[in-house]
């Protein structure tokens, strides 16, 4: 049974991630993949000052995250169609909607899973100051972003 309890921790853990991508603000202006990738590798390059062998690492980290985009987008378009096929139906079959989540999920837990060891390695190759300022930088951009609480 899924219970918002037992999604607690993937969902951290890819908000985690996404704020690692997302980092500072802005990155929601690009439509592509690649180009948000991109300026956050940037904004990671200038604002934590990084060495040329963490350069290299960073680039190794994005073409990676980018192929892996490319290898799951077609999931995602067939997940789409098969939902949207499901709606326009006279009426939903249950089954099918159930191993179309059952599936995402399973998605959702690999992606989780390269992230967190995307963010290992990157992690890995800073310096402890740089650690420190990355971390910051998240707090910010998460500041920055979370909706205003009640």
């Amino acid at each position: 049974m899924i219970t918002i309890k037992n999604l607690k921790k993937p969902f951290i853990a890819i908000l985690i991630a996404g704020v690692s991508l997302g980092l500072l603000t802005d990155c929601g202006k690009f439509k592509s993949f690649e180009k948000r990738v991109e300026w956050v590798a940037n904004k990671l390059t200038s604002k934590l000052d990084l060495d040329d062998a963490q350069k290299a690492k960073l680039e190794l980290i994005k073409a990676e995250l980018i192929a892996k985009h490319k290898t799951n987008r077609p999931k995602h378009d067939t997940w789409i169609a098969e939902i949207t096929s499901q709606i326009r139906n006279e009426k939903i079959d249950t089954k099918i909607l159930d191993k179309l989540h059952a599936d995402r999920e399973t998605q959702h837990l690999e992606m989780r899973k390269f992230f967190q060891t995307k963010l290992i390695e990157f992690h890995a190759v800073l310096k402890p100051e740089q650690r420190a300022k990355l971390a910051d930088l998240i707090n910010e951009f998460a500041k920055k972003h979370r909706p205003d609480e009640e």
